[in-house]
């Protein structure tokens, strides 16, 4: 008999270690979403949607870096105010919504090195100091540092910016997206997410490409709902032409 309680108390210990230890799982997703509104409920069939051959979870999880991620709650960037107060708000982002709002991000490219000095036989002193300065050409960022000024020596970005302007001067007075592009190359923020870069360290400004205040770039969550809904719709099944198709009393 003392045998017999010794195996199962060993038994139980084994499973109850066991449990602390497995993997969690994570959570089923919802079969169906009731959203409350003041125009009659929707009740969102969800798994409808995720069953559907073809239909990627990113056509409506538009800040999932990939097909097996939710994404942040819809609320989370919609809906909100853009104002002074909005850098202290308490709504918790991570980097990958950020790169889906701000999705242009600017890298560098190779901006032609022999094409400046051999093709168009530019004297190198047009770049590089005269001897006084540097007995032969360098690395920029051998003097200049990357993040900044170091009294009337630059930062390695405000003193290449200031030497290309001097010859581009109509591509730096433009101020715009295609004279950044000029030395730059513009590919999307969930892209440089992908490819190990920090969008948080590289996310271009709202005004770099558009002329409008952010609130009135990121739609309402009515709008957004509307925007993602109908459209879907509309493009699998024809017009959506009653509130009645989606709202219920």
């Amino acid at each position: 008999m003392r045998n017999v309680t010794y195996i199962l108390t060993g038994a139980l210990l084994i499973i109850a270690v066991g449990g602390y230890l497995m993997p969690e799982t994570s959570e089923p997703l919802p079969n169906r979403i009731l959203m409350d509104n003041s125009a009659g409920r929707v009740v969102f069939d969800h798994k409808t949607h995720a069953d559907k051959p073809g239909l990627d979870c990113r056509a409506c999880h538009h800040d999932a870096l990939a097909d097996d991620q939710a994404g942040q709650p819809c609320r989370v960037c919609h809906g909100l105010e853009f104002d002074a107060s909005f850098r202290g708000h308490s709504v918790t982002m991570d980097p990958a919504t950020c790169a889906t709002c701000h999705h242009m991000t600017l890298s560098h490219k190779k901006w032609g090195h022999s094409k400046h000095a051999v093709e168009r036989d530019i004297p190198c002193v047009s770049c590089h100091h005269g001897p006084q300065i540097e007995d032969k050409p360098q690395n920029c960022a051998n003097c200049h540092d990357r993040k900044a000024d170091m009294g009337p020596i630059l930062s390695l970005k405000n003193a290449v910016h200031k030497r290309c302007a001097s010859c581009h001067e109509d591509a730096f007075a433009a101020g715009d997206m295609k004279s950044c592009a000029i030395c730059h190359e513009a590919i999307p923020s969930s892209e440089a997410q992908n490819l190990g870069r920090t969008p948080k360290s590289a996310l271009v400004p709202c005004a770099t490409c558009h002329d409008a205040e952010p609130s009135r770039l990121v739609p309402g969550v009515m709008a957004a709902y509307h925007g993602l809904c109908l459209r879907c719709h509309e493009t699998q099944g024809g017009p959506v032409d009653d509130c009645a198709q989606c709202h219920t009393k």
